[in-house]
C-alpha cells in the first residue's frame, strides 16, 4: 500500500530531502513521482566521511528512471562512477540545472579509478539545454575541453579542486557564448588563465577566483587591458604575491565605495 507521503509526492514538482533517505527512499521517489521536475539532496552531516551512510549514484539512477521531467538536480554524495552519470543524464536529457557536489575532493570514479571527465562530458553533450553546472571530483582539463566545445547554452559554471592547467579555464572562457558567471575555487589556474577571458568579462556578470595561481601583478594587467571592469583582489598575507581571492565584475556605477579595508581595488 502507497504511503501518505508518496501519494503527495506523486503530485509534486519539487522535492527536497537530507540523505538520510538514502538510496532506498530515492528509489520510491522514483516509482511514485513521475512529474518531478526538481530534486534536491542536501548532507545531514556534512564532516561524516563514512560511504556507507547518505545516497550513492544508485539512488540517483534510479531516480532518473522514473522521473523523465526532471529539469534541475542539487544531489550531494560522496561516491560516483562515469557510467551511472553517463545513465542518468541519457534518462533526463532536458537538464537545465546539474549541480552534483561530491563531498570528498578529487574523488575519482570509485569503481574504475579513473578520473570523472566522461561522466561530465556525458552531461554538456546530452543537455543541450544546460544553463548551471557544478562539477566536482577528480577532473582533468579534458572536462573543461568538453564544456567549452558543447556547453554552448550554459549560463553559470561552478568549479572546485579540479582543472590541470590554464587550458581548462581558457577552454571555458573561450567557449561557451553565454557565460555569465564563473565561480573558480582550489584550482591551477593562473594568470594565462585569467588573462585570456580579457573580451570575454565584458559580457559576463562576474568572475570570482578563490585559492588558485593568480597573482597581484596579474590582476593589475586585466585591470589595465580593461577598464570599465571592476577588479577586486583580497589578500590575506601581503609578503605573498598570490591573489587569494580575486572578484571582477562590470557595473556602470563604476568602483564601489563601501569596500572593507582589506579589498584592493585595481
Amino acid at each position: 500500500m502507497m504511503c501518505p507521503l508518496m501519494l503527495k509526492l506523486q503530485f509534486a514538482f519539487s522535492l527536497k530531502v537530507l540523505d538520510t533517505v538514502e538510496d532506498k527512499g530515492l528509489e520510491a521517489v522514483g516509482s511514485t513521482c513521475p512529474l518531478l521536475e526538481e530534486l534536491r539532496v542536501f548532507p545531514a552531516d556534512p564532516y561524516d566521511q563514512d560511504i556507507h551512510h547518505g545516497v550513492t549514484e544508485s539512488g540517483f539512477v534510479a531516480v532518473s528512471r522514473g522521473c523523465r521531467k526532471l529539469l534541475y538536480v542539487l544531489y550531494f554524495c560522496r561516491q560516483m562512477t562515469n557510467a551511472a552519470v553517463a545513465t542518468i543524464v541519457q534518462n533526463c536529457p532536458d537538464f537545465t540545472h546539474f549541480r552534483l557536489c561530491i563531498m570528498n575532493p578529487g574523488q575519482p570514479d570509485y569503481l574504475t579509478n579513473e578520473p570523472l571527465d566522461e561522466a561530465f562530458g556525458a552531461v554538456v553533450k546530452t543537455c543541450t539545454k544546460l544553463q548551471r553546472l557544478s562539477v566536482s571530483g577528480l577532473l582533468t582539463d579534458l572536462t573543461f575541453e568538453y564544456i567549452g566545445k558543447y556547453a554552448k547554452n550554459l549560463e553559470t559554471l561552478s568549479v572546485a579542486f579540479a582543472g590541470s592547467s590554464d587550458w581548462g579555464m581558457q577552454c571555458v572562457l573561450g567557449g561557451c557564448p553565454k557565460l555569465r558567471k564563473l565561480e573558480i575555487r582550489d584550482c591551477p589556474f593562473g594568470n594565462a588563465a585569467l588573462l585570456s577571458g580579457l573580451e570575454k568579462y565584458e559580457s559576463m556578470r562576474s568572475l570570482w577566483m578563490s585559492a588558485c595561481n593568480v597573482t597581484l601583478n596579474g590582476c593589475r594587467l586585466l585591470a589595465t587591458g580593461m577598464p570599465r571592469l571592476n577588479v577586486e583582489v583580497m589578500k590575506e598575507d601581503e609578503s605573498n604575491e598570490l591573489a587569494d581571492k580575486v572578484y571582477v565584475y562590470r557595473s556602470v556605477a563604476g568602483p564601489r565605495r563601501d569596500a572593507p579595508p582589506f579589498v584592493l581595488t585595481l
